[in-house]
């Protein structure tokens, strides 16, 4: 049994990459166990930041540190926002009657995709061409392949 990845984000080609694969790469998938993996955006707070504030024709300026629960709050929204993405593709693989699993996680998402295909030992990647050159570096000295899909993905 293969394993096989979609990386999926918030845009809907990536929604069309999925069903493109499930529908065209059908006995591949049936085959195989399908992981979904969504990556969470780092929290890139760089203290002290900058917020401006206008009164009138007066702008006034003050620095400020995030603190703990900002970064929390901010890293709950992310969270949220990627099981989001991730259950609904996880229905549209259920309404091809594919089962799959899910991954999100924070991070450089190079690194956490390179983790995972060594981890669950993905041996296909189903990718846009949008994606291919971050995950080319990811598939290096591994035994998992990448099929890129470069056609325009779109519903007549």
């Amino acid at each position: 049994m293969k394993n096989v990845m979609v990386i999926i984000d918030e845009s809907n080609s990536s929604y069309d990459l999925l069903i493109w694969a499930l529908e065209n790469q059908k006995d591949t998938i049936e085959s195989s166990k399908v992981f979904l993996f969504a990556t969470q955006p780092q929290n890139s707070f760089t203290p002290p930041t900058v917020l401006s504030s206008s009164v009138g024709f007066a702008q006034i300026f003050y620095p400020f540190s995030p603190n703990s629960e900002l970064i929390r709050l901010a890293q709950e929204k992310n969270m949220k926002i990627a099981l989001g993405i991730l259950e609904k593709a996880k229905e549209i693989c259920l309404n091809h009657g594919i089962k799959a699993e899910t991954f999100t996680d924070v991070g450089d998402p190079k690194d956490l995709i390179r983790k995972i295909i060594q981890d669950q030992n993905i041996h296909l990647i189903v990718t846009n061409d949008q994606q291919t050159q971050n995950l080319k570096k990811c598939t290096r000295n591994t035994d998992c392949s990448l099929l890129v899909v470069t056609k325009t993905l779109s519903k007549d």
